[in-house]
């Protein structure tokens, strides 16, 4: 004879920890503020025409935390932003070969709207959420990817991990 019984609802648990109240908070002011400054002493120095390529992949860090933390609902630009300024750093990128590091005048405006969206990203967005953006930045440096926003054939996506 079958007995009725209810079956129990399995509650499938999470691998993480639960998080400390410092990583559910926004980083510190002081912390983002020394973090944005070096940001932009790095596109500062690309436009006087004396970066380097550790200020080129802070730059290109940004650029890819921003898209990330964007994705994950931490502020917002417009999204044909992020392919420009790739464009920008990819342009610079290829000009280091001739030993040019600079960013035209004219090309900065992009960057600094990507800089600071950024900057109210990390005055917004808690902690936890930076280091799986993080996270994501260094999975996607292992990749075989052009850019976490284009599928392989060039053509505009939004990609989640």
């Amino acid at each position: 004879m079958p007995q009725n019984r209810k079956k129990r609802l399995v509650v499938s648990r999470s691998h993480r920890k639960p998080l400390s109240k410092t990583m559910l908070l926004p980083h510190t002011a002081s912390y983002v503020h020394k973090l944005v400054l070096h940001n932009h002493i790095a596109l500062a120095t690309f436009r006087a025409g004396k970066g380097n390529g550790d200020l080129l992949a802070e730059l290109v860090k940004v650029l890819y935390l921003a898209w990330h933390l964007q994705e994950a609902g931490f502020d917002a630009a417009d999204r044909e932003l992020y392919p420009e300024v790739e464009g920008i750093l990819d342009s610079a990128a290829r000009n280091t070969s001739k030993d040019i590091w600079f960013i035209a005048a004219e090309e900065c405006d992009p960057l600094t709207q990507i800089l600071d969206l950024h900057e109210r990203q990390l005055s917004s967005a808690p902690v936890y959420a930076v280091d799986e953006a993080q996270q994501r930045v260094l999975h996607f440096g292992k990749s075989e990817k052009r850019s976490p926003w284009r599928y392989s054939d060039g053509h505009f996506c939004c990609v989640q991990y």
